[in-house]
């Protein structure tokens, strides 16, 4: 299967979630009366529509995953207007089947003056109760392209989970995750000395032996000392055997443990790494 049919499939399934999506968003909407892609954090955070983008866009990831297809620039584009259509289409379905005095509303006005009505009669609350609630007049409009905003947000996100994952151009796979090990440290300068030696030896092609000098280095498991871990996973493609070897930092707050930032490092090699000791 080409390139261009596995994209058109991966479209079509992120094209029909967004479509099951709506759907689902408008009958909770007219079952419970609870908005959920409406939800804004703040005033000026789209979170109802960003978290309903990424369930909308999943579609495009399980496609993608099926398909072996690693979307570029072209299905970005496609993947966030299809995601700010979405709420055109959940506007679109809350018109065609509001009924008024038991006739159907669309009997009596055009889909454009429905949404203008809706959004300029939008009302938000800093509160769960209504009282002290403003209506936006002309603000609404700016309040939707909030939501088109956080909807895109979502797609966006997904189409970038898709980006990150390791893949291989030559067999046009998604590599598969072989195995990993962690090494904890007390200290900062520790972390940072393991990850700068692995990454050297990476530099220079010797894989084998950066993944051994991982295993030898901090301690296998955490304790009340310990601050910071340094992951090391390996991922392989099944057509052609590449290795593909990430090293992650991590430090503990309270906790919880949050990356390092700048410190991710990944490349490929055609060595084969099977040293890891905790195998998927």
């Amino acid at each position: 299967m080409d390139r261009f049919l596995r994209g058109l499939l991966v479209a079509l399934f992120g094209i029909a979630t967004t479509v099951l999506t709506a759907a689902g968003l408008v009958y909770v909407e007219l079952r419970y009366d609870t908005a959920i892609y409406s939800f804004v954090y703040g005033f000026v955070i789209p979170i109802g529509a960003f978290l309903s983008g990424l369930v909308a866009a999943s579609g495009y990831y399980l496609g993608g995953r099926l398909f072996s297809y690693r979307p570029g620039r072209a299905m970005m584009a496609v993947l966030l207007a299809v995601s700010g259509a979405n709420f055109f289409l959940i506007y679109w379905l809350e018109y065609f089947y509001a009924v008024v005095d038991g006739v159907p509303l669309h009997s009596y006005m055009t889909y454009p003056a429905y949404l203008s009505f809706m959004l300029t009669h939008t009302s938000l609350s800093s509160g769960p109760s209504d009282t002290g609630a403003t209506e936006l007049g002309v603000w609404g409009y700016l309040y939707g392209a909030l939501l088109v905003a956080g909807f895109a947000l979502g797609g966006l996100l997904v189409w970038a989970i898709m980006r990150a994952a390791p893949y291989c151009e030559a067999c046009g796979l998604f590599l598969k995750k072989k195995g990993s090990q962690t090494r904890y440290f007390v200290k900062r300068e520790e972390l940072a000395a393991c990850n700068a030696a692995m990454r050297f030896e990476m530099e220079h092609g010797h894989f084998r032996q950066a993944v051994h000098l991982h295993a030898g280095s901090g301690a296998r498991a955490v304790n009340d000392t310990t601050g910071y871990q340094l992951r090391a996973s390996v991922s392989e493609c099944k057509g052609c055997g590449k290795q593909w070897l990430q090293l992650i930092s991590k430090q503990r707050v309270n906790k919880s443990w949050s990356e390092v930032t700048g410190t991710r490092f990944a490349a490929y090699t055609s060595e084969p790494i099977d040293v890891l000791e905790e195998m998927a």
